[in-house]
């Protein structure tokens, strides 16, 4: 239970956050998501930024570091930003196999 509570906490955390963006920047993340995060918060959970605090040096949960950064990749980062985050991530699951493969002697994900 208190994976899902930190779930719909780290949402409240994001929609606190997303609420602080520059309008411009704000925009250019789809409505249906803002509002899909807006529903799923928990509303008796409260989060709010300190001013005097960068955001990366804020306080707040792993998943909702892990949701904002698929935010910036997927709507706020430049094609630059966005093709170099997906060539590491592609580069970080190949790993990831080479990894298993070695440790189980299989292809977990061989089709």
């Amino acid at each position: 239970m208190k994976k899902v509570n930190n779930y719909r906490n780290s949402f409240t955390e994001v929609y606190e956050i997303l609420e602080h963006l520059e309008e411009t920047e704000y925009n250019k993340i789809p409505t249906k998501v803002i509002d899909a995060i807006f529903q799923n918060r928990n509303a008796q959970y409260s989060y709010s930024l300190e001013d005097d605090i960068e955001l990366r040096k804020q306080k707040m949960l792993p998943e909702t570091k892990a949701i904002l950064f698929n935010l910036f990749r997927d709507y706020l980062s430049t094609p630059e930003q966005k093709e170099k985050i997906v060539r590491i991530q592609m580069e970080e699951r190949r790993r990831n196999e080479l990894r298993k493969q070695r440790l189980y002697g299989i292809n977990v994900f061989k089709n």
